[in-house]
């Protein structure tokens, strides 16, 4: 018997450990309590700006990685502190995406035929995944999911790039406060992409 479970059984013990919803629901207020919009929108630097923050939404977006991901990859400047703060927690490497529409380039190391997760910190659009998604799929890479740490509640956003790239995305909360922490809005079972 391990230590969360001898507590759990113990009738005086008092809960020492969060359990996986809350710690996403105290991740999602703290969120909510840095980076307030006003009309619905976060502000995703103010939310890219804090350690804390980005540690603890690491940690939650790498239990939604596909087993045998090989690497990361993110549009340049917006998705580079979370993907880095991810990339540290996992120890994978990642590249970048620059430009936008059709002449969005990858940009670093990447090898042909890797499995890819594409991170995207706050996704209103699926042209917002969408630069980043083509890009790796021009060099090469085997992209098999896009992770946000927002989805604005729109389920456009994951048929859309299901539909038209054959990617499944999976966001940690929705900022429509009725749907909140969300989970994957395309695939509650995460498979290996290979």
């Amino acid at each position: 018997m391990n230590l969360a479970q001898v507590l759990r059984t113990a009738p005086d013990a008092p809960s020492a450990f969060q359990s996986a919803r809350q710690r996403s629901a105290e991740l999602y207020a703290d969120i909510l309590a840095v980076a307030p919009g006003g009309d619905g929108r976060v502000d995703a630097e103010a939310v890219q700006s804090r350690p804390s923050i980005l540690r603890r939404t690491a940690a939650l977006l790498s239990e939604a990685l596909p087993p045998g991901t090989d690497r990361l990859v993110c549009a340049a400047p917006d998705g580079i502190a979370a993907t880095t703060a991810l990339a540290l927690h996992t120890g994978l490497p990642f590249a970048t995406v620059t430009g936008t529409g059709d002449d969005a380039r990858l940009t670093g190391e990447a090898h042909a035929g890797e499995h890819t997760v594409v991170v995207v910190p706050l996704v209103g659009t699926a042209r917002d995944a969408a630069p980043p998604v083509l890009a790796a799929t021009r060099a090469g890479l085997r992209v098999s999911c896009v992770l946000s740490v927002l989805d604005s509640g729109d389920r456009s956003v994951a048929d859309t790039l299901l539909e038209q790239y054959g990617v499944r995305f999976h966001a940690l909360f929705s900022t429509t406060p009725s749907r909140a922490p969300l989970g994957s809005t395309t695939d509650k079972k995460e498979v290996d992409p290979r």
